[in-house]
């Protein structure tokens, strides 16, 4: 079990962390390519920071029940 998640835990990380850092810096691409207005180039920019926020909730009520390992 511990070595599952010694396993799982990083690339987890790294997967998320990825996917959420690549938004920022290619955000101007896609501003660009698709013509984005102001308005629309928020959601843009703060969707990586929601679904983080929001995703905590559904992680952390079960960590807090069964505990992190």
């Amino acid at each position: 079990m511990n070595a599952r998640n010694l396993t799982l835990a990083p690339a987890a990380f790294a997967r998320t962390f990825l996917a959420r850092n690549l938004i920022g810096p290619l955000s101007s691409s896609y501003i660009k390519q698709l013509d984005l207005s102001p308005g629309r180039q928020s959601p843009l920019v703060a969707t990586p920071v929601l679904v983080g926020s929001l995703g905590r909730i559904p992680v952390g009520a079960p960590t807090d029940k069964f505990g992190g390992g």
